[in-house]
């Protein structure tokens, strides 16, 4: 009898822990461990198909893992021609989250006079809360509002106030170019957008492909402004010389390196983006998910 309670005992042990295995998706505990909670994809790397069929490419974003995407063109009270509340239980039913969006604005939406943000802007704003959105994103700055940083940040500070009124936080994400163009005072952009704008009014989201194509070391950054770095675009570069992404693990970027600086950057949210292709954009997005679970 002993013999059999071992033998079942074994059996029951065994099983349990090659279950626990596979639920973590053949990585090992302590590798999983080190993945960061908030995982997620930027839908414009699949653009055309969420263009075409949201709902089926959402249910495959979610089959493949993931539990977070971030948004874009969130400015029209529609998201991929569904209302703001009717995309919000396309996620629900999907399991997915959205803590990020990126939401395009310009000085055209500036009071100057009143220091203060569009009304149509503002509604947009109040509408975040209720899809579980915790950022909103600048995604980018007019080439003909380069030389007006000036005013820019007064607008980033204004969208920065009203969205912690409305209980989100606005944050900016970089090209390459805000590494490389400086405005009138000398000053390169991303250097006017860090020390010009309060930090409790503003995150960053470093686009961590771009920064290297601006021939800049991520890290650097981190060092310079610790903790102002809460997202981040996981997008990895072609190692062509040209301005191409590549999946993440098949370019030129250090990830294990950047990763290990994570902590002293403030990096919570880490958004794989693809935006060129081999093969289809749901099998890169795919891939890409797998090789960066492999960076942590």
């Amino acid at each position: 009898m002993q013999k059999k309670r071992s033998r079942r005992h074994f059996l029951i042990t065994t099983t349990l822990a090659a279950a626990g295995y596979y639920a973590l998706g053949n990585t090992g505990c302590k590798q999983r461990s080190n993945v960061p909670e908030h995982l997620g994809v930027q839908l414009y790397s699949v653009r055309d198909d969420m263009q075409k069929d949201p709902v089926n490419t959402l249910e495959a974003l979610a089959k493949m893992g993931y539990r977070e995407v971030e948004a874009y063109g969130y400015d029209e009270g529609k998201l991929f021609g569904y209302a703001y509340p009717e995309f919000g239980k396309l996620l629900k039913n999907n399991g997915l989250q959205m803590p990020s969006t990126h939401a395009g604005i310009s000085l055209a939406v500036y009071d100057e006079a009143k220091d203060d943000i569009s009304d149509p802007v503002k509604k947009w704003i109040d509408a975040a809360p209720a899809l579980g959105l915790k950022y909103l994103i600048s995604p980018s700055i007019n080439t003909d509002e380069w030389p007006q940083m000036d005013k820019v940040v007064k607008l980033y500070a204004a969208m920065g106030r009203y969205c912690k009124k409305a209980g989100v936080r606005f944050a900016h994400h970089n090209h390459e170019y805000e590494y490389q163009q400086k405005a009138p005072d000398g000053r390169l952009l991303i250097e006017w957008i860090l020390q010009e704008v309060d930090p409790a009014l503003m995150a960053m989201q470093m686009d961590l492909c771009w920064v290297v194509y601006a021939k800049n070391n991520p890290v650097d950054w981190f060092k310079k402004y610790p903790g102002r770095w809460e997202l981040c675009h996981a997008k990895d570069l072609a190692t062509n010389g040209e301005r191409e992404t590549a999946i993440v693990g098949e370019g030129s970027l250090d990830f294990k390196t950047i990763f290990k600086n994570r902590e002293s950057a403030g990096l919570q949210y880490f958004m794989v983006e693809l935006e060129h292709y081999k093969s289809t954009p749901l099998e890169g997005v795919k891939t890409a998910r797998q090789n960066l679970i492999n960076m942590f």
